[in-house]
């Protein structure tokens, strides 16, 4: 039978195994949105394709077609005069570990140059780690909802809500 003071440094122990082991998948999804934002700031297409579920790049016809994809959405936003200047990453990071991956749910806020002024959009991205979380995917949820989530994510199980969306919001340049 444990005594009080070795049940104690058991569950301190055990409490500081847990939040290691979340702090490091936190610091793995979190390099991975950091990654997704720079790639897109630096039109770094390849980077972009490294970060997408590979699932999305089948459904999308290959690497090759998924390039062709980000190019043209890249081209139509530079020439509608669209910059994404800045992001941040918000605190309030929830995961969930689920049959083979863990699914990381990021708010973020991102700033975007625009013709008049700037939109500021708050939204969420959710990284999900593969391969005992060594390798991680990036995937935007401003076109998901619960239920077309599992078409993207097959293995989401919905024990994180997905947030309702927020309007952006423009400031014009005085």
């Amino acid at each position: 039978m444990k005594t009080p003071l070795q049940f104690i440094i058991f569950f301190i122990t055990s409490a500081l195994v847990i939040q290691t082991t979340k702090a490091q998948v936190d610091q793995g999804a979190i390099d991975a949105t950091e990654a997704y934002f720079t790639a897109k700031m630096c039109d770094d297409f390849e980077t972009l394709i490294n970060l997408t579920l590979p699932d999305l790049i089948d459904q999308a016809g290959g690497r090759d077609r998924m390039m062709t994809a980000l190019s043209k959405i890249h081209n139509n936003q530079r020439s509608k005069g669209i910059l994404l200047q800045e992001f941040k990453i918000k605190e309030e990071i929830e995961q969930t570990k689920t049959k083979s991956e863990t699914h990381v749910l990021i708010p973020t806020v991102t700033i975007s140059k625009v013709p008049g002024g700037t939109v500021t959009t708050e939204s969420h991205l959710i990284a999900v780690g593969t391969e005992s979380n060594s390798k991680w995917y990036i995937v935007e949820t401003s076109s998901l909802n619960e239920f077309n989530i599992q078409k993207v994510i097959a293995n989401w199980d919905n024990s994180i809500m997905l947030p309702f969306k927020k309007s952006p919001v423009f400031k014009e340049d005085k």
